[in-house]
């Protein structure tokens, strides 16, 4: 058999869904071993045998590849392209109810100093910790026009406990900053307050359903403090958590569109960890035309040299 065939055929498949939006795909054990038994069979093999053979078994692996594909399509984005990592039985813990907040009477501080209690002594959210694990809450301009919100804490943030300090949000503050805009402008949250936990030893794992639905009110109560003008969903976990789960869903599709959540405008646009692994120009420009459309409802000037940007 070809192997290069079949790479080739497995990657021109995930170059078109990560160019439409798809940022995660799962690939369960048994998907794992079978791609390790045809690599060995391929290099204890020879090329005498027939070629119709090699031609069908091809085609075989390449709908195999193609359909696990289609059918599991989550995989995670993170500072290893290779990393692939699928819930557990382990991780998948049965968590209690959402919890019900009722935000008391005072200013601002005061709402989200007592919000911010009660998530970091969240008894679920610390059970949900990774070993030397944070709680990430979120961070910025209580008074803040712009509100950005993002999946889960990676490996950065649960460390440092603060939202957006990785790779993926420096680059993040880039954007902001070609806004007009720093990072103290802005506030910052995520749809989960811990990072998911897995059995591997790196890389990221997306938050259950279960896990969204948990944080959802958490994140609910700050934009209620907020208030913001706008709202930005930053990826496809962040979208499911707010618009609600749908399998049909595909990024690319509601991407700069504008819908409303919490009685605010909402932009949906790729998650900055997107970019990071697929930092062509057209994609730069479809981020920065949905920002661009943000600063627009914002009423933020907009200079001849912003609009040009990535063209």
């Amino acid at each position: 058999m070809n192997i290069a065939t079949a790479t080739r055929a497995l990657l021109d498949e995930l170059v078109r869904m990560r160019t439409e939006g798809t940022e995660r795909i799962y690939i369960d054990e048994k998907t794992i071993r079978d791609l390790e038994l045809l690599l060995n069979s391929n290099a204890a093999s020879t090329d005498s045998g027939n070629e119709s053979s090699d031609v069908s078994r091809e085609r075989t692996a390449k709908d195999s590849l193609g359909s696990e594909i289609k059918q599991k399509k989550d995989i995670t984005i993170t500072d290893h392209p290779s990393t692939i990592v699928k819930p557990s039985k382990e991780v998948e813990s049965k968590l209690p109810s959402p919890p019900i907040l009722d935000i008391p009477k005072g200013n601002k501080s005061e709402q989200w100093k007592w919000l911010e209690d009660k998530v970091l002594n969240c008894e679920t959210c610390n059970s949900e910790l990774n070993p030397n694990g944070k709680i990430v809450f979120g961070q910025g301009n209580l008074n803040a026009d712009l509100f950005l919100c993002g999946e889960a804490p990676g490996a950065d943030e649960e460390i440092e406990g603060m939202p957006f300090i990785g790779p993926a949000g420096e680059l993040l503050i880039k954007i902001l900053n070609a806004m007009g805009l720093e990072r103290e402008k802005v506030y910052l949250g995520n749809i989960l307050n811990w990072r998911p936990r897995h059995n591997q030893s790196y890389g990221n794992r997306p938050p259950t359903k279960e896990e969204i639905n948990f944080c959802l009110p958490y994140l609910k109560a700050q934009l209620k403090i907020v208030q913001p003008k706008i709202i930005v969903a930053l990826g496809k976990t962040a979208t499911d958590g707010l618009l609600g789960h749908d399998p049909k869903r595909r990024l690319s599709h509601v991407r700069g569109k504008w819908y409303e959540f919490s009685g605010a405008p909402m932009m949906i646009t790729y998650h900055p960890s997107y970019l990071l692994h697929n930092p062509s120009k057209t994609s730069k420009r479809r981020v920065w035309e949905d920002f661009l459309l943000v600063m627009e409802k914002l009423e933020m000037e907009i200079s001849e040299k912003q609009r040009g940007f990535f063209l």
